[in-house]
């Protein structure tokens, strides 16, 4: 049999959110698709609204119809009393715990048994259970790519997410997990936790959240112009998810004993919740002037609009072992955008930063500590880091790991074998998603 000869291979990928801001998600559908493979992203649609398509670099996404809009209905006084009845029990008993899982198997399975998928590719833990009742017990059911974006049975408690809801989605992941034919996670700290955990035969593959690299790298707005920071002044940044374990307030905190410096703040949503409290306490302390939140821009041009300013920090309090050993995306990003980068003595990023000399390391939680860590680098900048350690924590330096975690599944898929790793240059068109 010929390359000629065997079909292209059909990916269903299920994440269990809108897709749009998942750049991990749309990273790997674009490389699959370029690498040969058909693919179809299901994602979830906002709450209340219907079914939208939409197609992007190769690929096509869909979003099901899965939480009902707030509001004076039947449907969403259903979905409530279902919310209040999963706190009785156990939360282990996930099924029970989480009746959210069942929204997304009404949604979700039907769908993937309508795709037919070569292999399934599970964005995260809470889409496992509904592929495993689409496919169970069905003879020649799709290979699973189980995909952990992080340590699911320590993940940080935080808003809505409870230690309940944290101990019911790691009871999901421990009954299914093993079902998978392969898994990927996002650092090697990680990966080996996992397999420990779950007394896995095979660790699991690393594909680092790194961003693409553009030849001429450029973004829609100016970062400092946003900030409106003056030439006399020091732009410190902070990209990325917003919460308590975040630790900004450390930073904030810190502002008093940097009296030249601003420090904006990147985040998804926009405007965020956690600003008007933020704000109120830089003002407290004498600094609400240079305390700025600033609108995102698409994933793909977080690095080039990074780039000006002078430093990057990253002040996570490691209050849970997820987090402890993560490598996240907002690194790499300060990578590519040439930034020195202060962070917390979390780990895994405080070892990457000393390790490549990227810049320095401060205590978590600790204003004082943090100060002086920005007032070292602000002084003595590190050398930029070298161009090779840039190509491999970038997304096109992690393709050829995704590909092969597919390639290695041929026994069972066998159209898998002709799947290659992508050449081809990256367009930012194909990285372009709006759904109706």
């Amino acid at each position: 049999m010929t390359e000629a000869d065997i079909s292209r291979p059909r990916v269903v990928m299920v994440v269990n959110n809108g897709i749009v801001n998942d750049a991990r998600v749309l990273k790997s559908a674009h490389t699959m698709a370029r690498a040969g493979a058909e693919v179809v992203v299901l994602g979830v649609a906002p709450p209340g609204r219907r079914r939208d398509d939409a197609t992007s670099g190769g690929a096509h996404f869909t979003r099901l119809p899965v939480v009902p809009a707030r509001a004076p209905s039947m449907g969403y006084a259903r979905w409530a009393a279902t919310r209040r009845l999963g706190r009785l029990g156990r939360a282990t008993r996930w099924r029970r715990s989480l009746p959210v899982t069942r929204s997304y198997a009404k949604a979700f399975v039907p769908e993937l048994r309508r795709l037919v998928p070569d292999v399934v590719h599970v964005h995260d833990v809470h889409l496992l259970g509904a592929v495993h009742e689409a496919f169970a017990g069905a003879p020649g059911g799709p290979a699973v790519v189980y995909d952990a974006h992080e340590y699911v049975a320590s993940l940080a408690v935080s808003g809505a997410r409870t230690q309940r809801a944290v101990d019911g989605w790691a009871a999901l992941e421990g009954e299914f997990i093993r079902e998978a034919d392969r898994v990927v996670t996002v650092s090697p700290g990680i990966a080996e936790r996992i397999r420990l955990d779950h007394g896995l035969a095979t660790t699991p593959a690393v594909v680092y959240n790194a961003p693409l690299v553009w030849p001429i790298p450029r973004a829609s707005r100016h970062l400092r112009a946003e900030a409106g920071v003056t030439t006399d002044q020091r732009l410190v940044v902070y990209s990325g998810a917003l919460s308590a374990a975040r630790g900004l307030e450390t930073v904030v905190r810190a502002l008093p004993r940097l009296p030249s410096i601003v420090l904006a703040v990147v985040a998804v949503p926009y405007p965020h919740p956690m600003a008007g409290a933020l704000l109120e306490l830089a003002g407290d302390l004498g600094a609400g002037e240079r305390l700025r939140f600033v609108p995102p821009v698409p994933s793909h041009e977080v690095p080039a609009y990074l780039s000006t300013a002078d430093v990057a920090v990253s002040p996570i309090i490691g209050t849970s072992v997820s987090y402890d050993m993560a490598l996240p995306n907002k690194l790499f990003e300060f990578l590519h955008a040439g930034l020195p980068v202060v962070t917390s003595d979390i780990a895994a990023m405080s070892a990457f930063v000393r390790e490549h000399r990227l810049g320095e390391v401060f205590r978590q939680g600790d204003p004082a500590s943090c100060g002086d860590a920005l007032r070292r680098v602000l002084a003595s900048p590190p050398a930029p880091a070298p161009a090779a350690l840039r190509e491999e924590f970038s997304w096109q330096g992690q393709e050829a790991a995704l590909v092969e975690v597919y390639r290695r599944l041929q026994e069972r898929v066998p159209s898998l074998a002709a799947l290659r790793t992508p050449t081809a240059p990256w367009s930012e068109e194909d990285l372009l998603l709006e759904f109706a």
